[in-house]
């Protein structure tokens, strides 16, 4: 991965594959709910508002998941212009490609070039961001929010 810029609060970036300590039993998840994943990390899948019981998650709503094989030549309109992020989002090169991340929060910008199988970039609540692939890139990209008020009944 390449990167040029500063750091920005709310964004991790790294490989997948660097994630693995080698002396440890692995599931190989990158995010979600297991010992080997920080609770201060963003790759940690539950949200808690300083409101609830620290020990129950609060849930998901949202959950959004889109692989896409993106060409250089993809309509430059779809990578520009997003709003500022909401929940949480990752987006992870899954196999051979070149993949241009820029995220900005105020003065600050930070470009991330996604070029080994396995980079991603997590971000959270209030980044702008914009994409571009500079070569075919497949992108597995998820994104979720943390629910409102109580779950929807069964």
């Amino acid at each position: 991965m390449r990167r040029n810029g500063k750091e920005l609060e709310g964004l991790e970036y790294g490989n997948a594959w660097q994630l693995r300590p080698p002396d440890q039993p692995q599931s190989n998840w990158i995010i979600g709910d297991h010992p080997a994943i920080p609770q201060d990390s963003l790759r940690f899948l539950r949200h808690r508002s300083e409101a609830a019981d620290p020990e129950k998650p609060t849930l998901v709503q949202n959950l959004c998941l889109k692989w896409f094989e993106h060409q250089p030549d993809d309509c430059p309109q779809w990578g520009q212009a997003k709003p500022p992020s909401q929940g949480r989002t990752l987006s992870l090169l899954a196999g051979e490609g070149e993949f241009e991340l820029r995220f900005r929060r105020g003065p600050g910008e930070l470009v991330l070039v996604l070029d080994v199988p396995g980079d991603y970039a997590l971000w959270g609540e209030g980044l702008e961001h914009s994409w571009r692939p500079l070569r075919p890139s497949p992108l597995l990209t998820l994104r979720w929010l943390p629910q409102d008020g109580p779950p929807p009944p069964p």
